[in-house]
């Protein structure tokens, strides 16, 4: 554990060196550089036990370059066998074919994808990108895209069709979304984005929508079953459920923190304007936190939420950001010095928790770098199951 911590302290020094340059360009780009080789470094050559789904995507990679007919087929072929959405099988057929059959491939390109991709996002969110980072670090959020590899390949498409959503620019944004659909279909709950953004900001109007998501916890099983869904591998999982998943439950009252303090700094600085599609991206949030406890498979929706999330959090107790986009009449510097240090504190003990009892939930500990040298790891790709 201590290794995971010193690794999160790398990116509190490059902050703190950033800090030291006179021009901003200077300092955007040297924490664009060293994040993203920290980022790849870290999760671009960890090991195949390191990060939950790592040894499936592996596992998956690994008994595709042994069928020859598969190999020497099109890339364009669908294969339902395979249970891939068809822009990943795409993705993972032209690696196998003309880049690599090492099936490490597919962990250091998606790493290479996923730590490029959230660099650039963070970058033009906030000039603070490695303090940023290592919020989302200490929050999991990373952990979480470098396990999931097809949902953060539509993560990344959601990135950029965040700014069209923005602009209500429906169609391009649409045209990103169907694109990230093809790696998750998950993705495509994002499309209800524009349709609320038509909503006004009102506590009426997120009331409503939020007593929906609490019918849709109540009546979850039957419209499942009602949509020809109750045979599903989620259905059937979450039937067989006989705890209650009170990690779900923290995590959407954390996340009620987040935006309730949110709100407390937006009033104390005396704000005259607010982003739309971010309000209703959190109340999104906060719909799917009140549907998990019911079906526990809805967390990964939050995926596509909790960076936005945090980064907006950032913004307000970044005391260096001047907030002139939401027309902040006063800074209030102290007090959102103040919070960032509590929420880092914080953010680091939960994560302390998390590896020290719930170790499960990512499999950090003990982290090892990928064997190169190694011939067998086609044995144990798939380690868990003999646990």
């Amino acid at each position: 554990m201590a290794i995971i911590f010193l690794y999160f302290a790398l990116f509190l020094g490059v902050h703190l060196v950033a800090r030291q340059f006179v021009k901003r360009g200077a300092a955007r780009l040297m924490q664009l550089v060293a994040c993203f080789v920290l980022l790849f470094g870290f999760f671009g050559f960890r090991n195949i036990t390191v990060l939950n789904d790592t040894p499936h995507y592996y596992g998956a990679y690994y008994q595709l370059t042994h069928l020859k007919n598969y190999v020497e087929s099109s890339i364009f072929v669908y294969r339902i066998l395979l249970s891939f959405e068809y822009g990943y099988q795409v993705f993972q057929h032209f690696l196998i074919k003309y880049v690599s059959k090492e099936a490490f491939t597919i962990i250091i390109i998606s790493s290479f994808i996923i730590s490029w991709g959230n660099v650039k996002f963070i970058s033009h969110q906030t000039r603070h990108i490695a303090l940023a980072l290592l919020m989302l670090l200490l929050s999991g959020v990373l952990f979480d895209q470098y396990c999931l590899i097809r949902q953060s390949f539509a993560l990344m498409f959601f990135y950029a069709a965040l700014p069209y959503l923005r602009q209500d620019r429906w169609k391009p944004y649409v045209a990103l979304i169907v694109c990230a659909a093809f790696f998750h279909l998950s993705a495509l709950v994002l499309l209800i984005l524009p349709i609320l953004q038509r909503f006004r900001i009102c506590k009426r109007n997120i009331a409503i929508v939020l007593g929906i998501a609490v019918l849709i916890s109540i009546t979850v099983y039957e419209l499942f079953n009602l949509a020809g869904l109750g045979d599903t591998k989620y259905f059937l999982m979450n039937m067989k459920r006989n705890t209650f998943p009170i990690g779900a439950v923290l995590d959407g009252t954390l996340m009620l923190i987040l935006q309730l303090t949110c709100l407390f700094l937006y009033r104390k600085m005396g704000m005259t304007s607010y982003d739309k599609t971010t309000i209703w991206i959190g109340v999104c949030g906060l719909c799917v936190c009140i549907i998990t406890p019911s079906f526990l498979s809805f967390f990964r929706l939050n995926i596509f939420v909790w960076p936005i999330i945090y980064l907006t959090f950032f913004r307000f107790v970044d005391a260096d950001d001047q907030m002139t986009d939401y027309g902040a009449l006063r800074q209030c510097q102290g007090l959102r010095r103040q919070l960032m240090m509590m929420a880092l504190v914080l953010l680091a003990v939960r994560m302390a928790m998390i590896l020290m009892f719930r170790n499960e939930w990512y499999h950090l500990v003990p982290y090892s770098f990928y064997d190169f040298s190694d011939r067998f790891h086609g044995f144990n790709m798939y380690w868990e199951n003999n646990l």
